[in-house]
């Protein structure tokens, strides 16, 4: 019934127009409420005429309810000396983080090691 209804008639023109069926079983055509061009008011957008759908109505509708943006002011140098704990951070030593890094991937393959050969002593 459909693609008896549909043949014949372009996409663009399915889309622009609503089929509806009758009770004489005759499809009627009626203007379909999709926001097309042909339904659209004109407005000035950015000094051009442009034609306003409803999707257009409600965007540009949001952007005038936006704020202007401002943005936060610049970072100001510390002039500050540090005092107290701040001064007394302790660093850790690239190679001491290397050796701790080091001995807990041995101790990683250890046990992964000693846990395959208990598999297989068990078995």
């Amino acid at each position: 019934m459909l693609s008896r209804v549909l043949s014949g008639h372009s996409f663009l023109h399915i889309v622009r127009r609503a089929i509806i069926p009758t009770w004489a079983g005759n499809t009627q055509r009626a203007v379909s409420t999709l926001p097309t061009v042909h339904n659209a008011q004109s407005i000035q957008l950015l000094g051009h005429n442009v034609k306003e759908t409803k999707a257009a109505a409600s965007i540009s509708d949001y952007v005038s309810r936006l704020r202007p943006f401002s943005a936060p002011p610049a970072p100001q140098p510390i002039t500050t000396p540090l005092t107290g704990v701040e001064e007394q951070l302790e660093l850790t030593s690239v190679l001491r983080k290397r050796r701790l890094k080091m001995n807990k991937h041995k101790h990683k393959k250890l046990r992964k090691r000693t846990r395959a050969l208990r598999k297989r002593l068990g078995k």
